[in-house]
């Protein structure tokens, strides 16, 4: 895939939550969510490819033959990110979700029982885009006769560090800056800005050509 579009696509689609939070009502909890829910959905495409990963070196020449299986190490990585996942979910729903929005939060419970459509849209497009890669660059390519299965990120990776920063930075930062004005969408503002800021640079930073092409997407 040429960079250069696929960096233009990664700008614009971070700067989108940005209006939408501005201009359009969109909530933090639905933005932090997407990103987490994002997170779940990372993992099992990587599970696919940590399960079919075979490892080989560089210098073998691609072939067609038997498969291994990394069964064991696949579930260990899956039940891992889903621990993690439902963790760190309990904290983003209580938190960014019922506490900071507690004067409305009928669009929390439509969020979680998918009955928001616009984020039901943008889950399934990243869903979509993750086949995408699997398919024509981890399969199609070869990708997974070359692919190391202990080459896929442990229990903690840089999503997460992301959400971190952007939580601290943005509820301190917008409760210094907003605590005496009265429209909320200024704060919400600064907390999504700051967040797609760090996740935008973090894309952008971790883009490889060689990632890519081993199936792996700069958003593992």
């Amino acid at each position: 895939m040429n960079k250069i579009p696929q960096k233009i696509l990664i700008i614009i689609f971070n700067l989108v939550p940005i209006a939408g939070v501005l201009f359009y009502n969109w909530s933090v909890f639905e933005m932090f969510w997407l990103f987490w829910m994002e997170t779940l959905v990372i993992a099992f495409f990587n599970f696919i490819r940590v399960v079919l990963s075979q490892g080989n070196n560089e210098a073998t020449p691609y072939r067609y033959g038997p498969l291994q299986f990394n069964f064991k190490r696949g579930f260990t990585y899956l039940i891992a990110r889903i621990f993690i996942f439902f963790f760190y979910s309990i904290f983003i729903v209580v938190f960014i979700g019922f506490v900071a929005q507690k004067e409305d939060t009928s669009h929390v419970l439509l969020t979680l029982a998918f009955q928001n459509k616009l984020f039901n849209i943008a889950l399934l497009l990243f869903a979509c885009g993750q086949v995408y890669y699997l398919v024509k660059y981890f399969f199609m390519s070869g990708g997974y006769f070359y692919s190391k299965a202990a080459s896929y990120p442990g229990i903690f990776d840089g999503r997460q560090i992301v959400m971190h920063i952007a939580i601290v930075l943005g509820a301190v930062g917008s409760g210094f800056l907003f605590k005496d004005n009265a429209n909320p969408v200024y704060a919400s503002g600064f907390i999504i800005i700051i967040f797609c800021a760090l996740k935008l640079g973090f894309e952008l930073y971790f883009m490889k050509t060689e990632a890519v092409e081993n199936g792996v997407t700069a958003t593992n």
